[in-house]
């Protein structure tokens, strides 16, 4: 194509479902154009129609073609049809699937997306789907794939790798939801989160010891992405201070009903992009990385790394907030998960152990485990119940799951609320938002994700956790849209 040839596109990005149409002449460009046009870091373009990448130009696009841009995952067709070419050698019928739902709502979509994985990844054995199981690129969110101990796709886990959560108990006087004076205020203190820090912090935190709530390894001081450090990121991650509502187990003596809690949702921003980028494009023939070999080696040595970084991440994204409010320590964090990694784990009803590749799915063999609700929603604090675990992969649920499309979310609350301010103050539980992008707001309103209490009733009746205590929202934070470099 000439240089000075412009084509138009229709560009959507996965998973929010953004669309926009761009008058683009190169490759650079295009991904340029889509990182200023969705305010993010544009990685990879895919044909919608094949899900093929774009890798080196614009080869076989024309007016009117519709992309696909990603931040780092591989995109896949949620349906494979009839005349997909799928390797002979994969029999999807072999791989035992599993979801555990039953007063939630799965979507067809996300089910086939499953066995999708049974088809396109040549050494699945088991799959396990959670009840806020929903739609994502490559694979669903919210499920949990066993490998064959001999291979690793990083595909499974995503470009978000150490996502997770931390609870965190604070020294903060507890206030209650019609304190409305306090809650005002302490929303206008939190100023500045989105700013990156100076290197010599970055630095010096990513080297300093750290228990949160056990030993953090140190970090690479190297990486550019390292300048997001103690930022929250976009999507659905958050903060939340919370007070627990209702206490039904009291032998854990952290927990008190006269404290306050945060619960933070991050994971480890670009770098996870970063090392899934170079150990995640693989084809048919290619695709994994086999134990033994160096590429596996580098890869899970990345990945650890990873983490690390996702939970001082989480650990400092404490501490900024804490500091806003007053508050000069990082607070006690009782729980810190990952819920998007991969580990080796032996199965005793296979007498064999398994890659546990988990998306969207926090583990239940690492003590307790907070699994939070929408914005607006309770969040729950539950411990596991050790003896049926393996029949759940050794994971639970990590949220409530999408019911709707980021796209629909925007269309249907964009209309249902002309008044943008109506959405600061929850309508269920009269918690404070702070979230000054206007589409976000519509994206992760409540009624756009499944019921929590459905979801928790599922891991309940399937005898998998005990709950212990139930939050309550006072203030969730977004993003004020102000970030500083």
């Amino acid at each position: 194509m000439a240089s000075n040839t412009k084509l138009r596109v229709t560009v959507t990005l996965q998973p929010s479902g953004k669309s926009s149409v761009l008058m683009v002449q190169t490759l650079d460009d295009l991904l340029r154009q889509c990182s200023s046009k969705f305010r993010i870091k544009a990685r990879r373009i895919f044909f919608s129609t094949t899900a093929e990448e774009l890798l080196t130009d614009l080869t076989g696009v024309s007016n009117d073609t519709k992309l696909i841009v990603t931040c780092g995952d591989t995109y896949t067709l949620g349906n494979l049809s009839s005349t997909t070419k799928v390797k002979t050698s994969i029999d999807p019928s072999s791989v035992s699937i599993q979801i555990i739902a039953n007063r939630t709502l799965i979507e067809d979509t996300a089910v086939d997306q499953l066995k999708n994985v049974a088809r396109i990844y040549a050494r699945v054995k088991h799959i396990w789907g959670m009840p806020d199981l929903h739609l994502g690129q490559s694979t669903p969110i919210g499920c949990v794939v066993a490998t064959e101990p001999s291979i690793v796709y990083p595909e499974l886990i995503g470009s978000d790798i150490g996502c997770g959560m931390s609870f965190v108990r604070t020294s903060l006087r507890l206030v209650y939801e019609d304190d409305e004076r306090k809650l005002t205020k302490w929303t206008k203190q939190l100023q500045g989160l989105d700013d990156y820090l100076s290197k010599e912090k970055i630095k010096q935190f990513l080297q300093s010891e750290l228990e949160w709530p056990t030993t953090v390894t140190q970090v690479n001081t190297d990486y550019s992405e390292n300048e997001q450090l103690g930022t929250i990121g976009a999507g659905n991650h958050f903060v939340e201070l919370q007070r627990i509502e209702e206490l039904y187990d009291e032998k854990y003596g952290q927990l008190s009903k006269d404290s306050l809690y945060l619960l933070v949702h991050s994971g480890s921003r670009s770098l996870g992009e970063k090392f899934l980028r170079e150990f995640g494009k693989g084809t048919d023939e290619t695709r994994g990385l086999e134990k033994g070999t160096d590429a596996y080696e580098i890869y899970m040595n990345k990945h650890d790394e990873a983490c690390a970084w996702a939970k001082r991440n989480r650990a400092l994204i404490a501490q900024r907030f804490l500091a806003c409010l007053g508050d000069s320590t990082s607070g006690q964090c009782l729980v810190d998960i990952w819920h998007n990694n991969v580990v080796l784990k032996e199965l005793s009803s296979d007498k064999s152990q398994v890659h546990l590749h988990r998306k969207g799915a926090a583990p239940s063999d690492k003590g307790l485990v907070v699994i939070p609700g929408s914005r607006g929603t309770h969040s729950y604090l539950v411990e596991p119940i050790e003896i049926n675990q393996e029949s759940s992969g050794y994971s639970l649920a990590h949220g409530a799951g999408r019911a709707m499309s980021r796209s629909k979310a925007r269309q249907y609350f964009s209309e249902k609320y002309p008044d943008i301010n109506r959405l600061k103050i929850t309508e269920s539980l009269d918690s404070h938002v702070v979230c000054d992008d206007k589409q976000l707001l519509f994206e992760e309103h409540p009624q756009a994700y499944k019921t929590i209490d459905a979801v928790i009733d599922d891991l309940v009746e399937a005898k998998l956790i005990r709950v212990l205590a139930k939050m309550r929202p006072l203030i969730t934070y977004k993003t004020r849209l102000t970030h500083h470099e």
